[in-house]
């Protein structure tokens, strides 16, 4: 007996199972690309410092008054929905961009927020949280 390490793909057994004659339909994982694409949306850099936090938030196609960021007890929320256009295709069509809609929350303790920046530049939301000068951390010296 051969003691290798066999790696395998769970994904292979999932894909064989729909592909099989019980499921019977053959094209049924082509609809899943959608759904993890919209999951997928919105990666994100999140960074704190002594000074603020910053965020970059990808939002590729999404209009500027498309995103709400709002911030409620310490929470920012950021979120957008994207409307499907009315299109009327002559002949052949495939659409693959739905329409939706996305959250994000982050925790933004002792963020001032009468100071927060917000930019939408070539698809990437920057938003930046400076901290309040209590919550902002200070050297004790010792005497």
């Amino acid at each position: 007996m051969n003691n290798q390490l066999i790696k395998r793909n769970p994904w292979n057994n999932l894909q064989s199972f729909f592909e099989s004659p019980f499921f019977g339909n053959q094209n049924f994982l082509k609809g899943f690309g959608n759904e993890f694409e919209r999951i997928l949306n919105g990666k994100c850099d999140f960074e704190e410092s002594d000074s603020g936090y910053s965020i970059e938030l990808e939002v590729p196609g999404i209009k500027k008054d498309e995103i709400s960021i709002n911030v409620k007890n310490d929470i920012l929320t950021i979120s957008w929905k994207r409307k499907k256009e009315n299109k009327k295709g002559i002949g052949r069509t495939r659409y693959e961009i739905n329409e939706g809609s996305f959250t994000r929350s982050f925790d933004v303790e002792g963020a001032d927020v009468g100071k927060i920046e917000a930019e939408l530049k070539d698809g990437l939301l920057k938003v930046n949280l400076p901290k309040t000068e209590n919550s902002k951390p200070k050297k004790i010296e010792i005497i």
